[in-house]
């Protein structure tokens, strides 16, 4: 890897950090005046700069390590809120609920949601490249007009 600019440097640790391009781009680099669409490109254009990238992977690599986070440790995390949310239901369909099962349901219902639950199956199934790719019927709203 290339050693690189101070600014492309700066550029690559915001990427990492605030997870936005083009406001890494805005931070690292003299912008005023540019246009949204000027700095948006720029900042691409950056990103496919082979050094810049590996950099970036390098930082991401790093911040993971830091903070003992991969994709395991994200699904684990997900797949206790849908063990909650599961939890959480087998206790509402029970018809006598012990004090200690009431007491554990009011907690569930503070920690879980159903919407978190849904998101957390959205989000494990999209990590492990599970959900098919979204499909959009294009139609042709053309018309071909003769003058005459």
């Amino acid at each position: 890897m290339k050693k690189l600019t101070p600014k492309q440097e700066k550029f690559a640790q915001l990427a990492v950090t605030l997870g936005n391009q083009s406001e890494a781009y805005r931070q690292a680099y003299d912008v005023s005046g540019s246009k949204l669409s000027t700095v948006t490109e720029n900042a691409s254009r950056l990103m496919t700069d082979s050094n810049v990238i590996a950099r970036v992977e390098q930082l991401r690599q790093e911040t993971k390590k830091a903070h003992k986070i991969d994709r395991q440790w994200i699904i684990d995390q997900h797949q206790e809120i849908i063990d909650w949310y599961k939890e959480l239901k087998t206790l509402a369909r029970k018809k006598d609920l012990s004090k200690d099962d009431k007491a554990r349901v009011y907690m569930l219902k503070d920690l879980i949601k159903g919407a978190d639950y849904r998101g957390s199956l959205d989000s494990i199934t999209k990590m492990l490249g599970l959900n098919e790719p979204d499909k959009h019927e294009v139609k042709d709203t053309s018309h071909t007009t003769e003058w005459g």
